[in-house]
């Protein structure tokens, strides 16, 4: 019973940590690709404007994932829904801090989340396994 316990209570820490560090990762790639995405579009290619979207999709972004860790087992459904929440958020900060109408600024918004996504898709699994790994490895 408490070795079940130990097992949960890994599994969870498991996913706040790889919740963190991809989420740090993912805000330093998400301002590169932000930046060259504006500049490709000839807006406002700043890094303080990359900057206010993307510590904003930090914030929201960790908040969401570690409850979402914590209340569901991890799933591709849960990795959408944040990812449409992000596209929401992401298109309301983006349209005030680019001044760009809603629509460009979901498109903006869209494209650069499904870039993210995929990186940040392969990112986790190697973490997770790396983590994972380094977990076995404490418990042997």
């Amino acid at each position: 019973m408490i070795n079940m316990l130990f097992q949960f209570e890994a599994i969870v820490l498991i996913a706040i940590i790889t919740t963190v560090v991809l989420s740090i990762i993912m805000f330093i790639i998400g301002m590169y690709v932000m930046r060259w995405y504006a500049k490709k579009k000839e807006w406002d290619d700043s890094l303080s404007s990359a900057f206010i979207v993307n510590i904003v999709w930090l914030v929201t972004g960790m908040i969401i994932s570690i409850i979402f860790a914590i209340v569901f087992p991890a799933s591709i459904l849960i990795d959408i829904l944040e990812l449409v929440i992000a596209i929401i958020i992401g298109t309301l900060v983006v349209k005030a801090v680019y001044k760009k109408e809603f629509g460009e600024s979901l498109v903006f918004v869209i494209i650069i989340q499904i870039i993210l996504f995929l990186i940040a898709l392969v990112i986790g699994i190697v973490l997770g396994i790396i983590l994972a790994l380094v977990l076995v490895g404490l418990l042997i």
